[in-house]
């Protein structure tokens, strides 16, 4: 799930701050669904995610190829209202840390009137910032593309930048995602829907695991109040702002429009080749065959030089044995 944080986290800035008391609060519900994904692309694979209230699991079974290598991953991660779970089912390995998300909800209830007014202009201000540096624009809105079903199930389809997200009108389930960016093409397709119950293991921890302190986060109290105060900080105000002016400056020196030419069909099928061609690099075979090429010639060129040496030895000796003898003068 952490390649949507992105796209979540501006979407929740867009929300207007009336609306959005608290964006770190989150809504107790009673509802339960568990969803099952196909996954295509430059990753194939399946996951099968769960929510009762609120618990969320996911499990991810997975296949990606990157640079002449082909890697496998096999996940499960639970989230509760204390805690966070994430575990590699192959190792079985795993970390657990703190849910920030209620500490850092206690920390905006913390701040003053004008910290938590500047913490939602920062935040929509980021949102604005990162849409136009990632060539996202109108990522917070979306373009409507029109009611899709998918295994049964109705949702509204929205494209934002390079993702396309279809989600359920009667409950918060994406039930198609599809991302395109620059060389990385996915898609994950919910192929069964279950409404109003989950299995009896969804929420099992996988056994084997072995579960340890996630140690990047060792008080969570203090550093949700750390990075909420640097939400709600002046400091980022400033940054923000100025990021903001050096962008405008730098799109009035664009092209008439202030958005980059849009790429031809050609361009963009010569793209998508090269694009290609990186994906199936063997990076770790060019060198080899690269270092051996090298000492190939190393080699060749000290065969060469031993070669001549003898050859120059011998015609040096074959010449002592004529020398002309000298004539004495005078």
């Amino acid at each position: 799930m952490r390649r949507f944080v992105l796209v979540s986290a501006l979407a929740a800035a867009a929300v207007p701050a009336v609306a959005q008391q608290n964006p770190f609060k989150t809504q107790k519900s009673g509802s339960k669904a568990q969803v099952t994904y196909a996954m295509t692309g430059d990753m194939t694979g399946s996951a099968t995610v769960a929510f009762d209230g609120e618990r969320m699991a996911r499990r991810a079974t997975t296949t990606s190829k990157m640079m002449g290598k082909t890697s496998s991953s096999d996940s499960w991660t639970l989230t509760t209202p204390d805690s966070m779970y994430n575990a590699d089912l192959t190792k079985k390995k795993g970390t657990v840390t703190p849910n920030m998300l209620p500490y850092m909800a206690k920390a905006y209830d913390d701040l003053d009137g004008d910290g938590k007014k500047r913490l939602h202009q920062n935040m929509d201000d980021m949102a604005a910032v990162m849409s136009k540096a990632f060539g996202m624009m109108g990522l917070t809105a979306g373009e409507k593309l029109g009611t899709k079903t998918y295994a049964g199930q109705e949702c509204e389809e929205k494209k934002m930048g390079g993702f396309e997200i279809c989600t359920m009108n009667k409950a918060p389930i994406m039930l198609h995602t599809k991302a395109s960016i620059v060389c990385f093409n996915y898609e994950e397709t919910a192929t069964d829907v279950k409404l109003g119950s989950v299995s009896a293991d969804a929420f099992t921890v996988p056994a084997g695991v072995v579960f340890t302190p996630d140690t990047h986060i060792l008080k969570a109290d203090s550093a949700a109040i750390g990075y909420v105060n640097y939400l709600a900080s002046q400091e980022l105000a400033d940054s923000l702002a100025k990021a903001k002016t050096q962008m405008a400056a730098a799109q009035a020196q664009a092209p008439a429009g202030g958005q980059p030419p849009k790429l031809t069909p050609e361009q963009q099928a010569s793209m998508q080749q090269a694009c290609e061609t990186l994906k199936n690099m063997d990076v770790g075979k060019m060198i080899a065959d690269a270092s051996n090429q090298m000492l190939k010639g190393m080699a060749d060129a000290a065969k060469r030089a031993a070669t001549d040496a003898a050859k120059n030895a011998a015609e040096n000796k074959v010449k002592g044995m004529f020398k002309k003898p000298k004539i004495p003068t005078r």
